[in-house]
């Protein structure tokens, strides 16, 4: 179809046969020739063709915070963080291809003072949700004991940050089943023969509540799930167990709205600006292929926290920040 701007107020755009394609530019009409699309279809030109597919399902394999990481990078350039990460995937070597590391992805919780001392609750037989008596959870902060009832988690699942930490060492392969952002997720693997104090992250996230299955060599093994917002505890596995038992855990006092801001090292080119939300917590990620980081964290009641030339890995990984009152 073809449409026409004249003195009529008729707009033209699009191809009239061979004689000419029309179209608009910065409000401009415009007429050019029509030249027949060439396409050999070359090695080179199919090569081409093939790293920009493998670099848009490689970003379709990032998650959400991983995908934002190169917004910030992509300032100044007329370009979206996916054309800066495609850009950049184009001009890679099947070698760094190979080698690349995906963006670093992390939860900061930043609170006023120090984390509390450990807590401790114990387990009531069959009980599949506890509430704990302060919230919000450190992360990586929960374990349980046993003692002599026969509940014997293999591991502990946050579902806000996606983590496994492994509490019981166990020499199957290690799977599990859970539901995040309307999928369901079966068998994705952990790791075989993990040990005590080891720690996964799922490949989504949050998790949903009562979904996860921890498997080892495919049979179901005792876990259970924390949600560190909500300070709550779910036993999914077994559905029935004695009492005699008990769930470790320490919090924090959050601290809404501090900023963290990263830079790339030595420069003022900023890497992220994320604030905290009502729980104390930042949620970011940070590219491989960018160098170290400077940053601050700042709040206008709280003395800053300044680092300096950390690694990528360092500046996004999860973290508790104690500020001090000013």
């Amino acid at each position: 179809m073809v449409k026409v701007s004249n003195v009529f107020g008729d707009v033209y755009s699009g191809k009239v046969k061979d004689a000419g394609v029309f179209a608009k530019w910065k409000g401009r009409q415009y007429r050019r020739s029509y030249a027949k699309p060439s396409n050999p279809n070359t090695p080179a030109q199919q090569a081409v063709r093939a790293s920009f597919s493998d670099g848009v399902d490689k970003w379709h394999i990032f998650n959400a915070l991983q995908q934002q990481a190169y917004n910030p990078l992509a300032a100044g350039q007329v370009m979206s963080g996916f054309n800066l990460f495609i850009k950049r995937w184009q001009t890679m070597t099947a070698e760094q291809r190979a080698t690349y590391v995906e963006p670093y992805t992390g939860f900061k919780q930043v609170g006023s003072g120090p984390a509390s001392a450990e807590q401790s609750t114990n387990t009531v037989a069959d009980q599949d949700e506890y509430t704990l008596a302060e919230s919000p959870i450190l992360i990586g902060s929960v374990g349980f004991t046993v003692s002599t009832g026969n509940f014997d988690p293999v591991a502990v699942v946050d579902l806000v940050r996606g983590r496994v930490d492994i509490l019981k060492s166990d020499v199957g392969a290690i799977t599990i089943d859970y539901q995040s952002g309307g999928r369901t997720v079966t068998g994705e693997v952990i790791d075989t023969g993990v040990t005590a104090g080891d720690v996964f992250y799922l490949d989504y996230f949050p998790v949903v509540a009562k979904s996860v299955v921890l498997k080892s060599d495919a049979s179901a093994v005792h876990s259970f799930e924390v949600d560190i917002e909500k300070g709550k505890i779910y036993v999914v596995t077994p559905a029935t167990y004695t009492d005699g038992g008990s769930f470790q855990w320490k919090y924090y006092t959050p601290i809404n709205q501090v900023k963290y801001e990263l830079f790339k090292a030595q420069t003022q080119f900023t890497t992220a600006r994320v604030y905290s939300d009502a729980n104390g917590i930042m949620k970011l990620a940070q590219t491989a292929e960018d160098g170290n980081r400077d940053g601050i964290f700042k709040h206008g009641s709280y003395g800053d926290i300044i680092v300096s030339n950390i690694s990528a890995q360092d500046a996004a990984m999860d973290e508790y920040i104690k500020l001090t009152a000013l």
